[in-house]
């Protein structure tokens, strides 16, 4: 089990990394700029949000993951209090945030400065908090649907982000499990997924993941029929369907996921983020490849915070 939470975050931290590098690049950009689709961790291209960072760095989103993740690690329970310190002590660093969800830094900014937090947010950032809180309670999930709403509501107060965030806890804690034979039982897997919603918009979007998964379809056509912008059930539905088209090859999942930008570009970076923690989750570290974990920035301390967080998950 200690190998799968490694394999959570590192694959997380591995699909943000390469993600960032061609986030809303189109396809003939990328393939002019690298000559083929990204396979590895690369120098983000010039027109990218993420320009500034280098190589095997990760991006605000990753960032999300790992404050929450830390809070839990270090109070070993779900404080909301230190989560937010937290997210105010990273916004004032304004070096570190520099193309962040506007919704998210102005959430946090009213949460500081002590006004009512807008109603409304529906894009991705706001529901990734759910994959700590989801590895914290993997066991129940229940209690992480739970804790993942108290958590996505300080920034996001939208029903859309809190059913996307309800589904990708449930998703976490379940392929850390690995109760189900994804390769045949993605259906069952998607059913379960569907008990935690509420919208019926979610549950078209996880229908249309299963419905894809059904008839082979292919990842130009899941862009197609899904998207793959920042709207949280577009982001998630679209991780999800490249997660189960092949569960068991992790290398697969997450160069098809930094690569879904389509015609038009997309949401890459959280994407593959996504589709790369359920990956590591349902597969362990040892199956990423070693050339991928070796060469992020932050690999070791990675690697300790998913161990601490592990010990503290199993209490």
């Amino acid at each position: 089990m200690k190998n799968r939470f490694i394999g959570t975050l590192l694959g997380a931290a591995i699909g943000d990394s390469m993600g960032m590098c061609v986030e809303e690049i189109p396809m003939d950009e990328v393939i002019l700029h690298y000559g083929d689709k990204i396979t590895d961790l690369c120098e983000p291209h010039p027109a990218s949000p993420a320009n500034f960072l280098r190589k095997g760095e990760t991006s605000s989103e990753f960032e999300i993951v790992k404050m929450v993740a830390q809070s839990l690690a270090e109070k070993k329970r779900l404080d909301i209090r230190d989560i937010i310190e937290r997210y105010i002590r990273w916004y004032e660093q304004e070096e570190l945030h520099s193309y962040v969800d506007p919704y998210f830094l102005v959430a946090v900014e009213a949460i500081k400065e002590g006004r009512e937090i807008e109603r409304g947010g529906s894009s991705v950032e706001g529901i990734l908090p759910a994959i700590p809180v989801g590895m914290y309670h993997y066991t129940n999930p229940i209690l992480a649907v739970e804790g993942t709403k108290a958590v996505v509501m300080l920034t996001h107060r939208n029903e859309i982000a809190l059913d996307a965030a309800s589904a990708l806890a449930v998703a976490v804690g379940e392929s850390l499990q690995a109760r189900f034979y994804l390769q045949d039982e993605y259906g069952y897997f998607i059913e379960l997924l569907k008990t935690f919603v509420s919208k019926d918009e979610t549950k078209f979007y996880l229908e249309r993941v299963k419905t894809l998964l059904d008839r082979d379809a292919t990842y130009e056509e899941a862009i197609d029929e899904i998207g793959n912008g920042s709207y949280a059930l577009e982001a998630f539905s679209q991780a999800l369907f490249i997660f189960l088209k092949t569960p068991e090859d992790p290398e697969n999942v997450i160069i098809n996921a930094v690569n879904a930008y389509g015609n038009y570009g997309g949401d890459t970076d959280s994407i593959g983020l996504i589709a790369g923690a359920l990956a590591g989750a349902y597969n362990g570290e040892e199956k990423l490849p070693a050339i991928w974990r070796t060469k992020l920035v932050k690999y070791k301390e990675i690697v300790e915070l998913a161990d601490k967080l592990y010990r503290v998950a199993l209490h």
